[in-house]
Parts: structure tokens; C-alpha cells; sequence
């Protein structure tokens, strides 16, 4: 496999509304194969609002592939009621992973909310638990730079080098690097060797305040993010698997430019 294109199911393609008009998920996924997109990374609550039946069907339909699954939980809080939502949420998501046929499991919702190093460290701990669920299956779980918890790729490997023999591996953000103020090619290059997955965004401008960063997305190829760079090294590499594009408040015209570019990057 070489590099793939895919897209993320959120921003201005979720829910599903092209130039006014609501799309069922199989118009959606047939437009987005038309465009040239080969996968895409659906999180939980598309599962929920649609049934994992009728996404599996708009998959077969359009000849998408669904490239990751989304399994929203706090791994790190000690409020029982989320604790149980996360026990409850990781069962669950890989066996909608399954039927869809994603070979990738990724989970959020833990690095925005936390920061330290006892809460990285209980992550990583608990990540170890949940990554026993996955021993029985043929899934890959990984994880993003996002969040004070998160966000360089030093802890990023630290995570990788506890949990690399259990299974974990990464997802990085070419966006969220920028966002945070980190050096992409040297983030994404060490995040290199652990990295499955990967999650293609670009910034326009980012700023930051008494530790609040804050930025605005662009259409790919537009911004700051060094892309291109980071593509080319990828190819350098021979790193094969999906690049995700992940749209954020582009209009149609932006999210059509935004492809067009990442299957030019790709080549």
C-alpha cells in the first residue's frame, strides 16, 4: 500500500449538506470517491445518528473504505460515570470497527481536558488496559498530538515506547503540531517509526496567549503547515497508509481544492 488519500467525516462535510441539499451517507461517500478519495475516518456518532448498517452499506455502495474508527473516551478522568462511558465505548467501537472493515481504531477525548505528568502517566496506564481488548483482533489502536496533554512528539513516543509492544501505535496531526507551536518536521519525523495513520491539516495563522494557542484552519496547501515537506519525507521514507484530510469550516469550493491538492501531493 502507498499513500493513500482519505478524509475525515466532520467539519463541513458532517452532517452531510453539499451546496444546500442533505445527502444520505452513500450520496456523501459516492461524492467523495468521485473526487478521488479512497478513505474515510468515521467517528462514533456518525454510527449513532446513522446505524452502523447503513454506513457499512454506503461503503460497499461507493467503494469507500473506512479507513478509521473513532472511539470517543476519557481515559484519565476519575468521574465514574465517564470511566464507565470509556469501558462501555471501547467494546462497542471496535465492534462497529469490525463491521465496517477498518483496520484502525483511534481514541479521543482525553488529552484536551488533562495536562501533567500524573495524568500522562495514568493515560498510559489505562491505555495498557484498553489495549488488551484489541489482543483478540486484527485492529491497530492509535493516538493523536492533541491537547495540553499531548501535544509534542516527545511524549508522544514516551506513550509509544510503554505501549509499542502491547500494540499502540500513532496518529499524528500536521495541524495540531503548527497549533501548538512545535516544529513539524521534527515532531513528525520522530513520531515517524510508531506511525500508522495519519491525520493531514494545514493552518492559516495560530496565536498564543497564557498558554491558550488558538489558530484558523486553511485549505490545504494555503497555510503554514509545511505539507508538501512533510509528504515528501513520508515518500522518502516509503511510509504507506492513509492521509486524512480533515475538514474544518472550508465551504464546498474549499473542501473540493483541499482534495484536489492532497491527490496532488500524493501524486
Amino acid at each position: 500500500m502507498a499513500l493513500t488519500p482519505g478524509i475525515m467525516w466532520m467539519g463541513k462535510i458532517y452532517p452531510p449538506v453539499w451546496h444546500g441539499e442533505e445527502l444520505a451517507p452513500a450520496e456523501l461517500f459516492g461524492n467523495l470517491r468521485g473526487m478521488g478519495v479512497e478513505g474515510i475516518d468515521i467517528f462514533a456518532r456518525a454510527a449513532e445518528q446513522y446505524g452502523a448498517d447503513t454506513l457499512q452499506a454506503a461503503l460497499n455502495e461507493s467503494g469507500l473504505k473506512c479507513s478509521c474508527y473513532y472511539i470517543a473516551a476519557d481515559l484519565v478522568t476519575d468521574d465514574p460515570e465517564k470511566k464507565q462511558a470509556a469501558d462501555e465505548a471501547f467494546p462497542m467501537g471496535i465492534d462497529i470497527a469490525q463491521q465496517l472493515g477498518a483496520p484502525i481504531c483511534f481514541t479521543h477525548g482525553s488529552q484536551h481536558a488533562h495536562a501533567g505528568e500524573e495524568n500522562l502517566q495514568r493515560y498510559i496506564d489505562r491505555l495498557g488496559e484498553k489495549l488488551q481488548l484489541f489482543k483478540a483482533t486484527e485492529l491497530t489502536l492509535v493516538i493523536e498530538n492533541a491537547g495540553f496533554l499531548l501535544h509534542a512528539a516527545d511524549p508522544m513516543v514516551r506513550v509509544c515506547e510503554a505501549l509499542g509492544d502491547e500494540g499502540l501505535r500513532l496518529c499524528p496531526d500536521t495541524g495540531n503540531f503548527t497549533l501548538w507551536g512545535q516544529d513539524e518536521i521534527d515532531a513528525v519525523t520522530k513520531c515517524l517509526p510508531w506511525t500508522v495513520h495519519f491525520h493531514i491539516k494545514d493552518y492559516a495563522e495560530r496565536s498564543e496567549e497564557d498558554g491558550v494557542v488558538r489558530g484558523k484552519e486553511a485549505v490545504l496547501g494555503q497555510g503554514i503547515t509545511p505539507v508538501e515537506t512533510i509528504i515528501g519525507i513520508l515518500k522518502d521514507e516509503g511510509w504507506s497508509g492513509v492521509l486524512a484530510w480533515e475538514p474544518g469550516p472550508q465551504d464546498e469550493e474549499g473542501v473540493t481544492e483541499s482534495v484536489r491538492e492532497l491527490l496532488r501531493l500524493i501524486g
